[in-house]
């Protein structure tokens, strides 16, 4: 049996803890406040979420979280997203294919208000089914939960 070189193991166990600590440092430092979240449906015909901001002109960022894609559901699975201001206008809309559990998107609200997330999950065969949780945060400073989706 071949041993590893304790050069190489040292490096790979150092690399492991480098990884660890910057995953807590982006879960828990880098982390923004919380300001507003909730559920909402997926279905098509669900109504939507509402966020009360109270803090305008600052950059938000809302996290939605679904379950993860398991291992049989249609590869076109995708969710579409949108934000609307107290006056009804569209802030942000978007779709994106699932591939991670979490997705993220930023905006800056020029007023307080309520804002209205509609949100809606769309295969090849049919419309979604379940919900997801939606939380908002200010100062939110994450890289790896941004880029990795979790």
């Amino acid at each position: 049996m071949n041993e590893m070189d304790p050069k190489w193991r040292a490096i790979g166990i150092g690399l492991g803890l480098l990884v660890l600590a910057l995953t807590a440092l982006d879960f828990v430092v880098l982390k923004g406040d919380r300001v507003a979240g909730g559920s909402v449906s997926l279905r098509s015909d669900a109504t939507p979420v509402t966020l009360t901001i109270s803090r305008p002109h600052e950059a938000h960022l809302v996290a939605i979280s679904t379950r993860k894609r398991i291992k049989g559901e249609s590869v076109g699975q995708a969710i579409s997203y949108r934000l609307v201001d107290p006056e009804g206008e569209v802030v942000v809309e978007d779709s994106e294919i699932v591939s991670h559990k979490k997705r993220f998107f930023e905006f800056v609200p020029a007023q307080t208000g309520d804002y209205q997330l509609f949100a809606r999950e769309t295969t090849l065969i049919g419309s979604g089914r379940g919900s997801a949780s939606v939380s908002v945060t200010v100062n939110d400073r994450r890289i790896l939960s941004r880029l990795l989706g979790f």
